[in-house]
């Protein structure tokens, strides 16, 4: 029997953790039990920033994040964002695989694929954004994925973890936060923030990674298996993200939020705008892969 210790940057019980969970149900039933995946913990284990540093040295052998908290040694990650594109679409247009390739050479892991997907990225406001000039000098929370859209926003960017944000939020230490549009509900944010700006931006994609010389030492029909969960996974991950979305943003509305929609023209600026920074920021700090990272994501947006 082989046992793979898990971790993420999430606490268990939240949404963002259920694909992973998925994922060891699966290879558990798969492999008859001859493979297991435990979980060991999240953020209470390991502060979210440094989850993908004891997985690159072997402490855990796998690690369910975001790019943007390892952003710091594979900033190139961030390209997993900017373009919509389904699962299939990036695995057809090479995305995924060069992204293996690049996370292998950089920290040591393989990037098994993105079982966390479907939904976008939204910004949460305690007043609402009726044009894009609202933001100009406001002090909206952020992480790296972020930034580049804050800051051509005017807005001044503050850096807090997940787990602080409701404070900051109370005490008035931000106007705002970038978040995805799913899993507002289960941090209570309702209850600080009233308005979510539509239209979302970007595409949620978290990643799992896996130790490289853990994932070498797996017999060839355990490694087949696990890559097998987790494709299956990521089919499973988009529709139930979705689902979940959608749902939960009929909660919000019912606990009193407000959906609050930019006008056609500022919309187009803003997904456009969105864009730009973002690929602008990967370009700059990944001089090596960035243009055939833009061409293998823009082909999968291509794809559908």
């Amino acid at each position: 029997k082989v046992v793979l210790k898990a971790i993420s940057v999430w606490e268990k019980p939240l949404v963002w953790n259920k694909p992973l969970l998925e994922v060891m149900a699966r290879v558990e039933k798969k492999s008859g039990g001859e493979l297991t995946i435990e979980w060991r913990g999240g953020p209470e284990s390991v502060p979210p920033f440094q989850t993908a540093e004891p997985v690159s040295k072997g402490v855990f052998e796998i690690v369910q994040t975001s790019p943007t908290f390892y952003a710091s040694a594979v900033p190139d990650a961030n390209a997993i964002y900017p373009e919509k594109a389904s699962v299939k679409s990036l695995h057809a247009a090479g995305a995924i695989k060069l992204l293996d390739e690049i996370h292998r050479e950089k920290l040591g892991v393989v990037f098994l694929g993105v079982p966390s997907s479907g939904v976008g990225f939204t910004i949460l406001t305690k007043a609402p954004a009726r044009n894009l000039e609202f933001f100009k000098g406001k002090k909206i929370r952020t992480v790296p994925l972020y930034t580049p859209l804050l800051k051509a926003l005017g807005v001044a960017t503050v850096t807090i973890a997940p787990g602080e944000i409701f404070p900051a939020l109370e005490r008035g230490v931000v106007d705002g936060i970038a978040w995805p549009e799913i899993g507002i509900e289960e941090r209570k944010f309702h209850e600080v923030v009233k308005y979510i700006l539509l239209p979302t931006y970007y595409e949620v994609r978290y990643g799992t990674l896996m130790n490289k010389a853990a994932h070498e030492k797996l017999p060839p029909h355990l490694q087949q298996l696990l890559h097998e969960a987790v494709r299956e996974v990521e089919e499973w991950g988009a529709k139930a993200f979705r689902e979940e979305a959608d749902k939960e943003q009929e909660r919000l509305r019912k606990l009193g939020m407000e959906m609050v929609t930019l006008p056609d023209a500022e919309a187009k600026r803003f997904l456009q705008l969105a864009r730009d920074a973002l690929w602008e920021q990967v370009m700059k700090d990944s001089p090596k892969y960035g243009a055939r990272l833009r061409e293998v994501f823009t082909k999968a947006a291509q794809l559908g």
